[in-house]
């Protein structure tokens, strides 16, 4: 009789314990009852050896407790997991529903088992209807193939896979419209998870960029190709003009009793040679800005052509009373570029730099070797330049817009230049300028400008009007 008690108190205290039927028991509380049931089973074991004698009696009683317990916490762990898939299935649901993309799951055949409800804004359906007779019933069949293509391809290989298909819903009042296809293969079953994005507005977009782009790339095109040909062809008559200015010049100035007659040749003369030098520039310009202007490298001592660059300056330098100091690092010997070009580039930046600095003032050209670089340094006690002005000079045809720098000659194109042959050499120009401070124009080169092939790629040159 006692055993009997026990036995129905034990039941009794792991029922209720347990909770039986409780809703509201968690995965921590089975674990405790798994704990209990062992510690009640114990307990059942060596009361019943006491009151007994038999151990058989004995392990079945414990058995029984240690029963009861497992299955009150089998039962409420199928009751937990029920609760939580019916929660995921909810909060899926409540995602499927309230997305714009159009979500559909298929079986291994292909099948639509689920259609969420963007289907009837997207393809003009209802999602029982794609169910039922599949994408067929809302786009042409030929763009349905290209779907289940994708659908196939996902389910043979079993990887993800994207395609972007142009379809026309059957909705009669449909447009149109590009779809982006991402196929899935569902978890631990046989099948996929689609997901169809309308991506018209997007496609559209990169249309129009793309378009955009082409008819600017023409315009650019069709620009440096019109300065290349009226340059080529300003070039015949200017070197006439130029030649016989030159010639007229000399016996004006041996026979005419007129000097103005002497003086007005030398304008024409000169005048040719600024609007030569002017369409030069432009050749350059055009050929940098089209990626055919090549350079021809080869070793040279750098220190000639700084030394001929500024003997080429001294006339203007003089006529201006400006001082140029020029320092030349020792170890600066040979480097590989084209010599042609760095004596351009260095006096475009000479020229640059007389021409801004008033008269009386000083520029200071160095010298240098950085690492593997040269580092050839103008830096002048001319006006200065605005921060807001330094990003943009480089830029073809682009002046600092100032009362002072309005007065002077040029068209823009000297840093251009600088800029587009330093990056032929996979080298740099950086530019250092504050108003009243002068300017610093720093030209950095490789030594070995054939041996820098690990640089970026020329950007090239906008024309800009």
């Amino acid at each position: 009789m006692s055993f009997l008690l026990g036995r129905w108190s034990s039941l009794r205290i792991t029922k209720r314990l347990a909770g039986w039927v409780h809703p509201t028991i968690h995965g921590d509380e089975i674990a405790a009852l798994h704990i209990f049931g062992s510690l009640l089973s114990a307990i059942a074991l060596a009361g019943a050896i006491v009151l007994t004698g038999s151990f058989g009696v004995a392990v079945l009683s414990a058995l029984a407790v240690y029963a009861a317990t497992a299955v009150t916490a089998l039962i409420q762990t199928h009751r937990l997991t029920r609760r939580a898939l019916d929660e995921s299935r909810a909060a899926y649901r409540l995602i499927a529903d309230n997305t714009s993309d159009l979500i559909t799951r298929h079986d291994a055949r292909g099948k639509v088992t689920f259609a969420s409800s963007a289907a009837t804004a997207l393809l003009g359906v209802a999602p029982s209807r794609l169910v039922r007779y599949g994408l067929a019933a809302a786009m042409r069949p030929t763009d349905a193939t290209r779907c289940h293509e994708a659908i196939s391809e996902c389910l043979e290989l079993g990887v993800a896979v994207t395609a972007e298909i142009e379809i026309v819903p059957l909705s009669t009042t449909a447009m149109p419209k590009w779809v982006e296809l991402r196929c899935v293969p569902a978890p631990a079953a046989d099948g996929v998870i689609v997901v169809m994005r309308d991506v018209t507005s997007r496609k559209w977009h990169g249309l129009a960029m793309k378009q955009a782009r082409d008819e600017a790339e023409s315009a650019s095109r069709a620009k440096s190709s019109f300065i290349a040909t009226i340059s080529h062809e300003l070039r015949t008559p200017l070197n006439a003009i130029i030649g016989f200015s030159e010639l007229l010049h000399r016996e004006l100035l041996l026979k005419s009793r007129e000097p103005r007659q002497a003086e007005y040749s030398r304008i024409i003369h000169d005048s040719g040679q600024h609007l030569m030098s002017l369409v030069k520039d432009l050749l350059d310009v055009s050929k940098i800005e089209a990626g055919k202007l090549t350079i021809c490298s080869e070793p040279f001592r750098i220190g000639d052509v700084i030394r001929s660059s500024v003997d080429t300056l001294h006339p203007a330098a003089n006529a201006k009373s400006i001082v140029i100091d020029v320092s030349i690092a020792a170890d600066l010997d040979e480097m590989v570029a084209d010599p042609r070009a760095c004596k351009q580039m260095l006096m475009n930046l000479l020229s640059n730099a007389c021409k801004f600095t008033p008269a009386g003032g000083r520029i200071h050209l160095c010298a240098t070797t950085a690492n593997d670089d040269v580092v050839l340094s103008v830096r002048d006690s001319g006006i200065g330049i605005p921060a807001d002005h330094v990003a943009r000079l480089g830029q073809p045809f682009y002046q600092v817009d100032s009362s002072y720098t309005r007065q002077l000659e040029g068209a823009g194109l000297g840093l251009a230049i600088v800029r587009g042959l330093a990056e032929l050499h996979n080298g740099r120009l950086e530019i250092e300028s504050e108003p009243g401070s002068g300017s610093c124009f720093t030209l950095i080169l490789p030594l070995d400008s054939e041996a820098a092939v690990e640089a970026p790629p020329l950007r090239p040159i906008a024309l800009v009007a």
